[in-house]
């Protein structure tokens, strides 16, 4: 089957979850569960559900470090949540929902790490922040209490199978320092496209590749239409209507907070390169 075959309309069937959560992300429905589908998932609500960030492991990452989980190695793709590894050198298939642009707060990996908060960009302390640095942006600050703070753009998206027809699980993915390139390269191109479709009709491939700068070798994202260009890409609403809905219905979860980004299960001190200390007060120390 070709990369660019229309999105087909058999829909999966996906048990419905009480309470705040009325509706989820379809997934290929392999098994017929009949009246036992979705038993224990009753007054299942936002307070119970995590996105997984999906994140491209580094050669210090804890877990190549660690050999944990076995086989983790540099270029794979890692799920916070499942701790699933994935080979992205040929791409795997997914559909952006929503954007996100938000400054992250950690304790350093020396400090033990963890997250501390998402600051909006223009929060006080975001604000008092860049304004200490005269309009110089660096991808990694050390705030007064000695937390770091990391520019962050994310994207929510549906995972799709191998010819992009169907969504099989659903993610965030984080752009941070050297990664922000590849985010802005694919926001770019996506937007150019005449019609203005919805991000959410992009069909895309998402790679990790090798590269290297004045620092040494890392991983980085590589985002490529799933067809032959972005046009070829989009999905036909007149007869992908299922993906579509299943698509808008994810987005109005993020949207209404009904399900949340998994921000514990992700490594501090994320962000590499140029680190600058500012004062919490809002003047550089320099």
């Amino acid at each position: 089957m070709s990369k660019t075959t229309p999105v087909a309309t058999k829909k999966a069937a996906v048990p419905a979850v009480v309470e705040e959560v009325t509706a989820l992300p379809a997934v290929v429905d392999d098994f017929d569960y009949g009246a036992d589908a979705g038993t224990g998932f009753e007054g299942t609500s936002k307070a119970d559900l995590a996105i997984p960030f999906l994140g491209v492991l580094q050669s210090n990452s804890p877990q190549v470090v660690d050999e944990n989980p076995a086989g983790a190695k540099a270029g794979l793709l890692y799920n916070t949540v499942t701790r699933e590894l994935t080979d992205a050198k040929n791409g795997i298939n997914l559909l952006p929902v929503y954007k996100d642009h938000l400054f992250v707060e950690w304790v350093p990996r020396e400090k033990g790490g963890g997250f501390v908060a998402a600051h909006a960009p223009d929060s006080d302390l975001v604000k008092e922040t860049l304004a200490a640095l005269n309009g110089v942006r660096t991808p990694k600050l050390i705030l007064k209490n000695g937390n770091q703070l990391v520019e962050t753009y994310y994207i929510y998206a549906l995972l799709l199978n191998e010819d992009a027809t169907a969504s099989i699980g659903f993610c965030v993915i984080s752009f941070t320092s050297t990664k922000i390139k590849p985010y802005r390269d694919w926001l770019t191109s996506m937007f150019m496209i005449k019609g203005r479709p919805p991000i959410f009709a992009f069909r895309s491939k998402l790679k990790t590749v090798r590269q290297q700068n004045e620092k040494g070798v890392y991983y980085n994202f590589q985002i490529e239409p799933f067809g032959d260009s972005w046009k070829s890409s989009l999905i036909d609403p007149s007869i992908g209507k299922d993906l579509l809905d299943e698509a808008r219905s994810f987005r109005e979860m993020i949207t209404s907070g009904t399900a949340r980004a998994a921000y514990e299960t992700q490594e501090g001190d994320a962000a590499g390169g140029e680190t600058v200390v500012v004062e919490a007060t809002g003047k550089a120390p320099f």
